[in-house]
């Protein structure tokens, strides 16, 4: 009896230690692009296996739910579909308007303006009155920021996530302003010693995004947030330097080494899991593992349609991938029936494809893939080189930074109708230092003292624990040419042009009197 008693103290004492360290977050995901949501609900799951209960606003509704998972406000249908619905001729026109403008227009004020609808308004006048106590508040960092308000409405920090790149938005109000003489922007795709054209033109590029951003959204995004969430809350960039942490789906070895304050955590590669069991079909695994020449695995990610491409271009790849053979060819396609006739033997097509687990076969040679940062970083991790045809947003950087570590070819839409296409893959298939640099910076990527996804929930406990100000940088107290030093630089020029001066007049006086009594000698 002594010892089942022991037990189950030590079980009753388990339960309430679980107990304890629980906390209720409310994550807010309104924006309305399916594969930074595989960053968020990779997060909101690991928050859950750890005792949290998370409360979500999301687009995108996990369809099996863990426990202590639950949707507070269902956005999914109040804003335009982009899963599978992005035509070449979209794209195309998407890069005539893109950039910053586009960024913080589309992503930033239009998904702030959901703060309007009746389903949030109801939500939100009820967090008044419902006795539910949250922790935290965990949204996205990006462009629509006006969520952020969340944590002033309730009181609590806010941990916000970056599914991309930090962009120079964020790093500022986090307190961890790039140094553009040194660190690359998202604009620019060199990794490596900038020259003195390259860091001006880098500067140019911070200073300029960071205005356009910045004049774009702070009025709209201000007067939306006292509309919708309370009138006496600050402006958005006051809300924005509020936030407690900032987790960037980033790494190093991607994009380079650079200082980084406590308050930004590295944490690329979260939504990457070593899995127990694999979302492979039999049919799926069966042909893989038959294809012992090699596959391809070819996929412009959930969003872009490469079946929108000209006919010519689709039938200028199907004689590619003809000459491959034995080698197949893997390619993700949402509707078939837009492909033209011939498509070559050794090419299956599917609607959908749990990529992961496809680009961890021993058998897939070569990523065929559009740039995304979530889809790059699965192929290396896996190891897997890449040939990569970025189409907008921060693709093109994406590609380059593997093309320069040699673990990847970059080319255009239009070398897919030339043998510009077939020489790339042949590349990749025959050169082996491709797949030797792939093989090598999977590894440092995946040396790490915790993976990512324990490195964030760390940091988010240590927020809720040790509260908002714990992690902050001077550096938010600051104005831009505090930072840069100009007052300081400023201050001694002056001093030293003062000091020049004063010499120069003392020397003048002090010639001027020998002059004068050299030339009463004379007289005299």
């Amino acid at each position: 009896m002594t010892v089942i008693h022991s037990v189950a103290l030590c079980l009753f004492v388990s339960m309430c230690v679980s107990v304890g360290e629980s906390h209720r977050i409310l994550a807010v995901f309104p924006v309305n692009v399916k594969s930074h949501n595989i960053m968020f609900d990779a997060l909101m799951k690991g928050l859950v296996k750890r005792g949290h209960v998370v409360d979500t606003i999301t687009q995108y509704p996990l369809k099996n739910p863990p426990p202590n998972y639950k949707v507070v406000v269902d956005l999914s249908g109040t804003s335009p579909n982009t899963v599978n619905n992005f035509s070449m001729a979209f794209v195309n026109q998407f890069l005539k308007t893109g950039g910053t403008h586009s960024l913080a227009h589309v992503l930033g004020n239009t998904v702030c303006n959901l703060l309007g609808l009746e389903v949030m308004q109801t939500f939100i006048r009820n967090l008044s009155k419902d006795v539910t106590h949250y922790d935290l508040v965990l949204t996205e960092a990006f462009a629509a920021h006006c969520y952020m308000g969340f944590g002033h409405l309730l009181k609590v920090p806010v941990v916000a996530v970056s599914s991309a790149i930090e962009y120079p938005w964020i790093t500022n109000f986090i307190g961890n302003n790039d140094n553009p003489s040194f660190v690359p922007g998202p604009d620019l795709f060199v990794f490596k010693d900038l020259n003195f054209w390259q860091r001006l033109q880098n500067i140019y590029y911070y200073y300029a995004d960071n205005y356009r951003f910045n004049s774009i959204t702070e009025k709209v995004q201000t007067d939306l947030m006292r509309k919708y969430l309370s009138p006496d809350i600050p402006s958005v960039r006051e809300i924005e330097k509020s936030v407690a942490l900032l987790l960037v789906n980033s790494h190093p070895v991607i994009f380079g080494v650079k200082p980084v304050t406590p308050g930004l955590v590295q944490v690329g590669g979260l939504h990457i899991e070593e899995k127990d069991e694999s979302k492979l079909s039999l049919e799926l695994k069966k042909w893989l593992d038959e294809s012992t020449d090699g596959v391809i695995y070819f996929s412009f990610g959930s969003m872009v349609l490469i079946e929108t491409l000209p006919v010519d271009t689709l039938k200028s790849m199907y004689e590619t991938f003809s000459k491959l053979a034995p080698v197949r060819v893997l390619m993700r396609i949402a509707n078939e029936k837009k492909l033209p006739p011939g498509l070559p033997s050794n090419v299956l097509i599917k609607q959908w494809i749990p990529q992961q687990d496809v680009l961890a076969h021993p058998n897939i040679k070569v990523f065929v893939t559009h740039g995304g940062l979530m889809g790059t970083q699965e192929a290396l991790y896996h190891g897997v080189p890449m040939v990569g045809i970025p189409l907008f947003s921060d693709q093109p950087r994406n590609v380059a930074s593997f093309v320069d570590k040699n673990m990847a070819i970059m080319l255009g839409l239009d070398d897919l109708k030339t043998d510009i296409f077939s020489k790339a893959l042949n590349a990749i298939l025959t050169d082996p230092k491709y797949r030797e640099n792939a093989k090598y910076y999977s590894k440092l990527f995946k040396d790490r003292p915790m993976s990512a996804m324990d490195t964030a929930i760390f940091w988010i406990e240590y927020v809720i624990r040790n509260g908002p100000n714990t992690l902050k940088s001077p550096a938010l107290k600051l104005s831009w040419w505090q930072l840069t030093l100009v007052d300081i630089f400023g201050f001694i020029l002056l001093n030293l042009i003062f000091g020049c001066l004063c010499i120069f007049y003392v020397l003048k006086l002090l010639l001027q009197k020998s002059k004068s009594a050299s030339d009463k000698v004379k007289k005299q």
